[in-house]
């Protein structure tokens, strides 16, 4: 395959990667496009669903192994990739950029720009860190610079979503909170959960089994293209969600956000829109009790509260993080 004057841009998408690598590469790739830029997408081997999505998007796919990434040894694809071709530039948006990845790339290509929420991760000539400068978040057209949010006096229905995996299955602890919180009478206005899972979410069986006796309705949804999601989040009056691609999307169309890290990096990405009053942040998911969501549900119960929270969050997220990115490579690259 020829990648000449191209630009790759190299994701990690996984069970355990998550999905929001992908799809922020994805909106990247489309607005360099636009730009009329060459892209191809560089996925691991295994995932075929991240490449299918990225074939269905127009673009082509180089799919390697992830062992040539992140395992600490060199990424023999990558460079091989890269030196077929001194015009070619590299976008990495990767969960952790090894040492030997990151010296590789350096020293064999000086068109490098990275895509991370670590500041470790800054290696590159060029870094977009959307933890700390959220500005930089790529999202999907139905999430840029979206109409202002419709406040109800009372939350009614709540959005689970935990991205595209979720292999802790943070998901149904959510349910379980919840559960506990309404058999005690502590949200009585909460009628409806709509519970999203993610293309790779494997435990459908848990997530059945917990609908089948919950005491509100549960509305099971399953692989959401981003328009659909927004719909679904646009008709809520609050989400309980993760600090990865959900949390900036549900920001971005100013619902109101539970935010419970998974990841310790998702501690540093929800403090940042925290400190700045657009979400509302609880513990890591591990030591969070059905008490503390109650609470936190209880917190936001007033819609005054949560219309300030919905206009933060909207201020904070336009959503137009992919065009910052494609014009300041335009820019220092000058292509």
């Amino acid at each position: 395959m020829s990648i000449s004057d191209s630009i790759l841009i190299h994701a990690d998408a996984g069970a355990f990667e998550g999905w929001g690598h992908l799809r922020e590469s994805l909106e990247v790739a489309r607005t360099l496009r636009n730009l009329g830029r060459h892209c191809v997408l560089v996925l691991p081997e295994g995932v075929s669903a991240a490449q299918e999505e990225a074939r269905a998007s127009g673009f082509e796919v180089i799919a390697i192994p992830v062992s040539d990434w992140q395992e600490n040894q060199s990424p023999e694809q990558i460079i091989r990739a890269l030196k077929s071709d001194p015009r070619a530039a590299l976008v990495s948006d990767l969960l952790k950029i090894t040492p030997a990845y990151g010296n590789a790339i350096i020293e064999s290509h000086h068109r490098w720009a990275t895509i991370t929420e670590l500041r470790e991760d800054e290696l590159a000539p060029i870094n977009f860190n959307i933890s700390k400068s959220p500005e930089y978040v790529p999202l999907s057209d139905p999430y840029r610079q979206a109409s202002a949010h419709v406040i109800q006096d009372s939350i009614r229905q709540v959005l689970v979503c935990f991205g595209g995996s979720d292999p802790s299955n943070v998901t149904g602890k959510a349910l379980e909170w919840i559960r506990a919180a309404i058999e005690k009478g502590r949200l009585p206005g909460v009628s409806r959960i709509v519970v999203v899972l993610g293309p790779l979410f494997a435990d459908h069986e848990s997530i059945c089994a917990a609908a089948a006796t919950y005491p509100a309705e549960i509305d099971l949804r399953r692989s959401l293209s981003p328009i659909e999601l927004a719909h679904v989040a646009s008709e809520s009056d609050l989400a309980v969600t993760t600090s990865g691609g959900t949390m900036y999307e549900f920001c971005a169309l100013g619902v109101p956000c539970i935010v419970v890290p998974v990841l310790p990096k998702h501690i540093l990405n929800a403090r940042v829109l925290k400190d700045r009053q657009a979400v509302l942040l609880t513990r890591q998911f591990h030591h969070v009790t059905a008490e503390e969501i109650t609470m936190s549900i209880d917190h936001l119960s007033a819609g005054p509260i949560r219309a300030r929270m919905s206009q933060a969050a909207q201020r904070e997220i336009d959503g137009m993080g992919a065009s910052r990115i494609a014009d300041r490579l335009v820019k220092e690259w000058g292509i």
